[in-house]
C-alpha cells in the first residue's frame, strides 16, 4: 500500500484535532517505508491512516506482547485458585460446561475487539473506539465514562493482584511451617505494599527490560502449566467420565 493511496474511511475523525504527519516521521531504506522509534512499516501506515504521529518508543515485540497478555489473564493460575468456588456452587460438571460457555462468549468479544483494533490500533483502546464508533450525539460522554472505567479497572487491578500474590506467599510459608504467624491483616497489608513497590519500581527504572521479563514469564507460564497438569493427571484419583462431566451441585445454598 502506498501512502498516497491510504484509506481513511475506517476512522470517523481521522484528521480532526490530530498532530500533523510529515515526512520526518518516516525513514526510507532502499525504497521501503520504515518507521521511527521502533515501529514497523505496518505501524507507520496505521498511524498515517489515522492522522496521528507516534510519540513513544515501541519496545515490545509480538512475543513479549503475547507474554504480557497471558500473564495478565493468568489463565490456568486463576482457574486453580478459583476452582473452589466453582466446585462448591456447581460441581465438576458445572465448572466444565460453564467454562465452555464462557470461552464461546469470550471468543465473540475478542472477535469484536480484534475488528475494532484492526481499524483503530491505538493505545487508547476502548475509550478511543467508543469515540470513533459510537453515535455522534453520545460519543463524548460514553468515551469519557468508558475511559474512567478502564482507569479504575487498572487502579483496582494492581492492588488486587498484589493481594492475591500476598495470600499465595502466606500459604507457602504456612506450607513450610504450619505454626508460622503470618495470618494477621497487617502482615497481609505489608506484603501488598512490598509487591506494589517492587512493581512500580520495575516499571519506573527497568521499563526497557519489560519485554525480556514478559518473555521469561511466558516460558515459566507455559512450563508451569504442564508441570501442574502432568502431576495432577498422574497422581490424583481418577473418576468416571460420567461423574466428571455430569455431576452438578449447589453447595453455596
Amino acid at each position: 500500500m502506498e501512502l498516497g493511496k491510504t484509506d481513511f474511511t475506517h476512522t470517523k475523525h481521522a484528521n480532526v484535532n490530530t498532530r500533523p504527519v510529515d515526512s520526518s516521521d518516516f525513514e526510507s531504506e532502499n525504497g521501503h517505508l520504515q518507521g521511527q522509534k521502533g515501529s514497523t512499516r505496518r505501524d507507520v501506515l496505521d498511524m498515517f491512516r489515522m492522522g496521528k504521529k507516534q510519540e513513544l518508543q515501541r519496545n515490545f515485540s509480538f512475543l513479549s506482547i503475547v507474554g504480557f497478555i497471558m500473564i495478565l489473564q493468568s489463565s490456568w493460575e486463576s482457574t486453580l485458585l478459583a476452582a473452589y468456588y466453582g466446585l462448591t456452587n456447581g460441581g465438576t460438571g458445572g465448572v466444565i460446561w460453564v467454562t465452555v460457555g464462557v470461552i464461546l462468549g469470550a471468543l465473540c468479544m475478542i472477535a469484536s475487539i480484534g475488528e475494532m483494533a484492526s481499524m483503530a490500533p491505538t493505545a487508547g483502546g476502548q475509550y478511543h473506539w467508543v469515540s470513533e464508533f459510537a453515535p455522534k450525539s453520545v460519543e463524548k460522554p460514553l468515551s469519557y465514562i468508558v475511559g474512567w472505567l478502564a482507569l479504575l479497572g487498572w487502579v483496582t487491578g494492581c492492588p488486587s493482584a498484589a493481594q492475591l500474590t500476598s495470600t499465595l506467599v502466606q500459604g507457602l510459608i504456612l506450607l513450610k511451617d504450619e505454626n508460622a504467624n503470618v495470618g494477621q491483616l497487617w502482615q497481609t497489608t505489608l506484603f501488598i505494599m512490598v509487591f506494589l513497590i517492587v512493581a512500580v519500581a520495575f516499571n519506573l527504572f527497568l521499563a526497557k527490560r519489560l519485554p525480556l521479563a514478559e518473555g521469561i514469564f511466558l516460558v515459566v507460564h507455559i512450563v508451569g502449566y504442564f508441570a501442574f497438569l502432568i502431576v495432577l493427571w498422574t497422581m490424583s484419583d481418577h473418576a468416571p467420565a460420567s461423574q466428571v462431566f455430569g455431576t452438578f451441585n449447589d453447595g453455596g445454598g
